[in-house]
């Protein structure tokens, strides 16, 4: 997928951060000024339009603007100081709400690119299911879709606070959030937000695992005597619920720290139009926030800048500031939307991989993976922002597991690392075309 920076909306519209003043459609100056002023006759929108964007291009440091990201950066008094008498400041406020609905990017949901990508257009692709989900109450909890995980967690992964999965690469921390965002749709009724900072979001994988488990829920209803009446997708076949669950999730993309802080403060409008868009049944409200993943963004700034720079201390510095920045964006929209927040991890070298054997180390059981030859990114500052972590192990690479076990993949565990409702529990699971799924006794 493009970056953020770049990718069309689906509409013709692309994002503003490039957008120059001097390209503003001159709609947006048209009828700007009050009533009781449109009678200086010198005052037409265009001669208007060259006045407003000659006083902001002759600005100095943050009140020059020659593009639209620059404008919106500017304050309703900052504005106002730079472009009086041209503007009171009920007219800069206009005129900030006409530039900002013109231009900002409107969120894309994971069906919509799909269907761009593959140039889909047959009516029935374009068509949205709407469900009726206003006959089931939410209980406050994501399911994982491992019965023994969601057991022991009371449910599952809890709203209103951020749980973090870490694991080496390969062994399905992201089909693990594909996962949640169909479980989200299917079984708690709510929409989700995908902020992709790697690229490894699948389209075609996040629906193979709705299309798949919709199917075998599907077949399971039809054969079994205990069917919920009130369920909201009996009579849909699987290829609608698939498409349903896509048209609920938004994708954000982008790789600087920089630009997920300011997605984080751009999500509480969006989240606000989903949630009351979903008073009509037309989405669902968001539920849940995916973030893969939150290493990431802060690697490529902060680790790979102190290596080559060597000032490692200030950079250091900026890395905690960072962090912590993100950790309270991320409470504050868990607390204020309910909403339950997913931060995948990645993982680093182990604080024993080299020492000599009868060398002390002491383990710490929230941050080290398999007996500290691994351990969780982002240090132990981290640690403590989030309530529960979930590690994802695997024995050994599963790139390479059918070279030496003669196709025969291996069991992965998932292992409740941190919680305040559970103990230190352990399940096995394997990938499928249905995600993760846990491995009987």
């Amino acid at each position: 997928m493009e970056q953020q920076t770049t990718v069309d909306n689906g509409n013709g519209t692309t994002a503003a951060h490039r957008l120059l003043l001097s390209d503003l459609p001159s709609s947006i100056f048209e009828n700007l000024l009050s009533p009781h002023r449109t009678n200086n006759t010198q005052m037409t929108s265009s001669y208007l339009r060259q006045q407003i964007l000659s006083k902001l291009s002759l600005g100095e440091g943050n009140d020059k603007a020659d593009t639209v990201r620059e404008l919106l950066k500017i304050s309703e008094t900052a504005l106002l100081r730079i472009l009086d008498p041209l503007l009171t400041i009920l007219e800069c406020r206009e005129l900030i709400a006409r530039v900002h609905t013109v231009c900002a990017v409107q969120p894309c949901s994971a069906l919509q690119v799909s269907q761009s990508t593959r140039r889909r257009k047959s009516s029935n692709h374009n068509s949205v299911v709407v469900l009726d989900h206003s006959s089931r109450q939410f209980s406050g909890k994501l399911s994982t879709g491992l019965s023994t995980i969601d057991n022991y967690l009371r449910g599952g992964f809890a709203t209103g606070s951020i749980t973090e999965v870490v694991g080496r690469a390969g062994v399905g921390k992201t089909h693990l959030a594909q996962q949640l965002c169909v479980l989200a749709a299917t079984t708690a009724d709510g929409g989700a937000i995908f902020i992709d900072t790697e690229n490894k979001l699948s389209l075609v994988r996040l629906k193979e695992i709705a299309l798949n488990r919709s199917t075998r829920e599907n077949l399971s209803n039809a054969t079994s005597s205990t069917r919920s009446d009130d369920d909201v997708h009996d009579g849909l076949s699987p290829v609608d619920i698939a498409n349903f669950v896509l048209e609920n999730v938004t994708v954000r993309s982008f790789l600087s720290t920089k630009e997920l802080l300011e997605t984080l403060d751009e999500l509480r409008v969006e989240i606000t139009e989903r949630n009351t868009q979903a008073e009509t049944n037309s989405r669902l409200p968001v539920r849940l926030l995916v973030i893969d993943s939150i290493a990431a963004p802060i690697r490529r700034d902060f680790d790979m800048m102190s290596s080559s720079s060597g000032s490692s201390s200030s950079s250091a510095a900026q890395r905690a500031a960072a962090l912590l920045q993100i950790a309270s964006k991320l409470k504050q929209l868990a607390s204020d939307f309910n909403l339950a927040v997913v931060v995948i991890n990645q993982v680093g070298v182990g604080g024993n991989s080299n020492k000599q054997q009868g060398d002390y180390y002491q383990r710490n059981d929230t941050l080290d993976i398999r007996d500290g030859e691994f351990t969780a990114s982002l240090g132990t500052a981290w640690q403590y922002c989030v309530s529960t972590k979930i590690i994802l192990e695997h024995d050994e690479d599963p790139h390479k597991q059918r070279q030496h076990h003669g196709g025969h993949v291996t069991a992965r565990t998932a292992t409740i690392a941190k919680s305040i409702l559970s103990r230190r529990a352990q399940v096995e699971f394997q990938l499928t075309d249905e995600g993760l799924c846990e491995l009987s006794n």
